[in-house]
This record gives structure tokens, sequence and C-alpha cells, in this order.
């Protein structure tokens, strides 16, 4: 009866244990914020029979920096661009023209998040013009 006592106990511990385990994807302003570098940057691009798939792989130097005002400054290439962005849950986060905007309601982008990685996963969306939708893959 004891033996079977300390094993309920030590058995409930360890699901405690699991049960309380935070995950990566907990996504808030401070863990985001600072350089990332640029992975890949996956995008659809065309209209109608011409849209398709274009997949960019990061150079040195390329990065998405998000800062504290709301601002993320990227560079892929010799491409430069400012975007706005506002984190709406613990693994969302609402990116100017990432994704679909409907009726001025920009689409909301799914955030995996680690100490090291971050992907941004805009929804994809397939219409008669083509599909639309958007994966960054960053590192630090």
């Amino acid at each position: 009866m004891k033996i079977k006592r300390t094993l309920i106990i030590i058995a409930g511990l360890t699901l405690g244990l699991y049960a309380c385990k935070k995950d990566g994807s907990n996504l808030n302003p401070s863990s985001l914020v600072g350089k990332w570098n640029v992975v890949s940057d996956s995008t659809f691009v065309g209209v109608g029979v011409n849209n398709h798939p274009v997949d960019y792989h990061g150079q040195p130097g390329d990065y998405f920096d998000f800062r504290t005002d709301g601002h993320v400054y990227t560079k892929e290439g010799t491409a430069f661009d400012t975007l706005s962005y506002s984190i709406v849950s613990n693994t969302g986060i609402i990116i100017q023209s990432f994704g679909l905007t409907v009726n001025g309601v920009p689409e909301t982008s799914n955030v995996t998040l680690t100490a090291n990685n971050a992907v941004i996963d805009a929804p994809t969306f397939f219409t008669p013009g083509g599909a639309f939708g958007r994966k960054v893959t960053l590192s630090r």
C-alpha cells in the first residue's frame, strides 16, 4: 500500500511538472525586439495564371529589426522597408503588408518563437487572382 501511494505521488508530481512546462511560443514584445537575421522569406507574386511562389534565402546582412515603437525595419538584398507591427496575442502578430487585408483589417500572422528562432507565418489564401500569404524564418 505504501509503495502504491508513493508511485501515485511521483506520477502526480511528474504530470504536474510537464503540465506547467513553458513552451517556446509565448510571444511578448520584449522577446521579439531586436535584430534578427533572415533565413528565408517565402511569398507569392503575380496575378492569375502568373501567380507563383517565390522563396528568398537570406544573405549575410539581411535582417528584420523589431523596435519597441511598433516598427520593424527590414533589409533583404538591396530592398529596405519599414513596416508597423502589433502583437495581438501570445502567438499572434499583425505586420503591415503580411497576409491579406479584408475590409481594412489585416490578417493575424502566427508566430512560433524560441530564444534563437522565429517563424512568422501569415495565412495563405487562395483566390481567383492567385494565392496570397507569406512565411518568414528568422534567427539570432
